[in-house]
């Protein structure tokens, strides 16, 4: 299923090309007058139902608000996105007011390398999922160990089984963490919870028939498989929604990720939201007004930037019985019961 998004993208990208096309011819030396906002996405991100499409649906509410034009870069993998990267930072080193937004930490080695040397009064480099010191840009990490928190507390009456994409990658090791803190603190001993990853780098987030048949070589192993799935995969996700669709004799549950994606599967019960695209609209806006950005930020589950998002009719819609949703409004009672203790925990978690 395509998110609405897409269909805005196809009508725009074709602008975005002639645009592109023109700065091509621009002398790196003339000042450019126009203010222009560009989202490099990750590589092969955008479509991926989730976070880069988020980030897309805020830049492009932006756009349509303030009228000033969107460029999209989406490389097919980081040796294209280097060689984009480059042409901006050419083209735009004297622009009066350009702001390139990094919507991935996979940039931030390329950044630190390469700073942007803009001199542009209203130039700007966002970059998400970072807070690391980079000089000339502007860092914000989503915190997602509190929301994974409440994930993991509300899912106390499962097995679970973490699939994330792959180790070492500040974002997924937080919520991994969240989520087991919160698990473990609320199911009985009987209850289990596995991790695994896909990959050992970031082509974990662009496989999703390995999760696909990393999930159905599990389910092969249980007469009866019903784990709840915390998926933490990027692009990759596309693959347990297809399993989850896939099996009609499987009581396996997952959590959304990114986004809502109730709409993805039945077997949805809630989604981990970052409301990326809130929070890239709310730094553009500040741009266009004048407003400095902090040089580095963390925002997390008690400012707003994620949250547990609910599917409404779980139960009524879902074609397996099982004794714990007798309860139709079960995971609202979780949800409330656990909320402020997670913020407590995402509190604690980050003081040093």
């Amino acid at each position: 299923m395509k998110t609405p998004l897409l269909g805005l993208t196809l009508s725009v990208l074709l602008t975005l090309t002639a645009a592109c096309s023109q700065d091509e011819h621009d002398s790196p030396s003339t000042p450019r007058r126009q203010a222009t906002v560009t989202l490099l996405v990750t590589p092969n991100g955008l479509g991926d139902n989730g976070y880069d499409d988020d980030a897309a649906n805020g830049i492009f509410a932006f756009m349509e608000e303030s009228g000033v034009p969107v460029r999209l870069l989406q490389p097919r993998d980081m040796q294209e996105a280097e060689t984009l990267y480059r042409q901006w930072r050419t083209l735009h080193a004297t622009a009066d007011s350009a702001v390139l937004v990094a919507g991935s930490s996979a940039y931030a080695d390329l950044l630190r390398r390469l700073p942007p040397a803009l001199a542009g009064r209203g130039s700007r480099v966002l970059l998400f999922e970072s807070d690391e010191p980079i000089d000339g840009v502007t860092t914000v990490m989503i915190n997602r160990y509190g929301a994974a928190y409440l994930a993991g507390a509300m899912a106390k009456d499962f097995d679970a089984f973490i699939l994330a994409a792959a180790p070492g990658f500040p974002t997924l090791e937080d919520a991994i963490s969240g989520f087991r803190a919160g698990h473990s603190a609320h199911s009985d001993a009987s209850r289990t919870i596995a991790l695994q990853y896909l990959a050992e780098g970031e082509e974990g987030f662009a496989m999703p028939d390995s999760a696909f048949h990393t999930l159905y070589r599990r389910a092969q192993q249980y007469l009866d498989y019903d784990e709840i799935i915390f998926p933490l995969l990027g692009g990759s996700g596309a693959g347990v929604t297809a399993f989850l669709n896939s099996d009609a004799l499987t009581a396996a549950l997952s959590i959304g990720i990114d986004v809502d994606q109730a709409g993805q599967s039945s077997r949805i019960p809630y989604s981990l939201v970052i409301h990326i695209g809130n929070l890239l609209k709310t730094y553009l806006a500040d741009w266009q007004a004048g407003k400095p950005w902090p040089a580095t930020r963390r925002l997390g589950l008690a400012d707003g930037a994620t949250d547990i998002v609910l599917t409404p009719n779980f139960v009524e819609n879902l074609n397996i019985w099982d004794d714990r949703y007798e309860d139709i409004d079960a995971f609202q009672r979780l949800y409330h019961a656990f909320h402020e203790e997670a913020e407590k925990q995402e509190a604690a978690h980050e003081q040093p």
